[in-house]
């Protein structure tokens, strides 16, 4: 039997049944109640755990409206912005009538850098909203200091510790469970004002784990998180390190992210260190069908825009590995190409780069355009006229080494 999660299973059903920010929640009230066309955003503004996303949900549910939900981390630039907000814009209502609110979260992961246009494109996106637009940021910085100036902001802080103390009590007497009073101020102190992790705390402690404060946990590299899950000698220990990792679960439709987020893809982690292990083919399978299955299931909650669902994707993962791949010698690969076979290409790809570099602007042409359709006749024609390949390079690009890259190219054409 798996047992259901607090943090859901106690997740407020309606504004009046959330625990602190009476203010904050009042004035956004007022705020939609009051709304009309061309009335400026809220920006709601919190550290995790404080009700920002849960009072966005209460409020669509209230007050009847069909609420369209965003990452915005996972639309960070212009483009992306603006294919998905114009079109929410230019329809008011739903296919049966029912009014639309849309809700933003992580603004502060929009890009604000210059060249993407993410800040200054979502600011002109919201000066007329003709639907009610509620955003969430986990702090205000001078990233979002331009939205920042176009939104109505509503502070949230972390719940005090005796709301926390009743809020607590009446939980335990519900799931009829007691614990002791060092204990409850243990899971209070620790959870320093979020309600997600006070909740997790109590249900891991009534279940007679221990609980880790706060202040105690630290992101694993992915990395180190991989290969650590793979060595673990106990599925907690195992856990612990899928839970810590320094990872994410992005939607796959809309990849516009940083080199250094893709790696810290969890899925694509797992996958490419999986397959580049030396393991039968029958474990295999079975390892790449709870992967599958999961990719699956991330897919899924990214596409119903129901983010709340990928907690539990961990645990999923963690549980779903690990009888399969004890003892197995997996460890955190980057790529899912073996090195032998990736070496080869990494170092051709970096040696034809200096000559694509050359190519690719003479011709007008992006670099993978020469690479496909100039490059070999080139080579060929080098051979063709014999001509000195590092002579060539001077002559032209004034860089030996690109010379020393055309030279290569030519004894791989000879040998083929």
């Amino acid at each position: 039997m798996i047992t259901m999660m607090w943090s859901e299973k106690y997740r407020p059903k309606s504004v009046q049944e959330m625990v602190g920010n009476e203010d904050a929640r009042l004035v956004a009230i007022k705020w939609l109640t009051g709304w009309a066309s061309g009335s400026r955003p809220l920006l709601l503004v919190g550290p995790p755990g404080t009700g920002k996303t849960t009072l966005v949900h209460t409020l669509a549910k209230q007050f009847d409206y069909d609420m369209i939900e965003m990452n915005a981390s996972d639309i960070r630039n212009k483009e992306a912005l603006q294919a998905r907000i114009i079109p929410i814009f230019q329809n008011t209502a739903n296919l049966v009538g029912k009014k639309i609110m849309l809700f933003l979260d992580e603004v502060d992961g929009v890009s604000g850098r210059e060249d993407t246009g993410g800040i200054d494109t979502l600011v002109n996106l919201i000066k007329e909203p003709t639907v009610p637009v509620i955003m969430a940021a986990n702090k205000k910085s001078l990233k979002i200091m331009k939205l920042t100036k176009a939104c109505k902001i509503i502070p949230f802080s972390p719940v005090p510790p005796s709301l926390l103390l009743l809020f607590l009590d009446h939980i335990l007497q519900t799931e009829a469970v007691e614990l002791g009073s060092d204990d409850k101020v243990s899971i209070i102190d620790n959870s320093r004002g979020d309600i997600r992790s006070l909740l997790n705390s109590a249900q891991s402690l009534a279940a007679g784990y221990h609980t880790v404060s706060n202040k105690d946990i630290v992101d694993v590299d992915i990395a180190d998180a991989i290969s650590g899950y793979f060595n673990a000698h106990t599925l907690t220990q195992a856990i612990q390190f899928i839970i810590r990792a320094e990872a994410s679960y992005p939607d796959p439709r809309y990849r516009m992210i940083s080199p250094d987020e893709r790696r810290k893809d969890m899925l694509s982690a797992l996958f490419s260190s999986v397959v580049s292990s030396k393991i039968e083919h029958s474990d295999l399978a079975l390892l790449l069908d709870v992967l599958s299955k999961t990719d699956m299931i991330v897919g899924r909650a990214n596409a119903s825009r129901e983010w709340h669902l990928l907690k539990y994707v961990n645990i999923l993962l963690a549980i779903g590995l690990y009888e399969k791949s004890r003892q197995k010698g997996i460890k955190y690969h980057q790529y899912s190409i073996p090195w032998p076979v990736m070496g080869p290409i990494f170092a051709r790809s970096q040696s034809t780069k200096k000559i694509l570099d050359e190519l690719a602007p003479v011709l007008h042409i992006s670099r993978s355009s020469a690479g496909l359709f100039v490059l070999p006749y080139f080579i060929r024609a080098m051979i063709d006229k014999k001509i000195d390949p590092v002579k060539f390079a001077l002559d032209n690009f004034q860089d030996e080494s690109i010379g020393e890259s055309i030279a290569k190219e030519i004894e791989k054409a000879k040998r083929k």
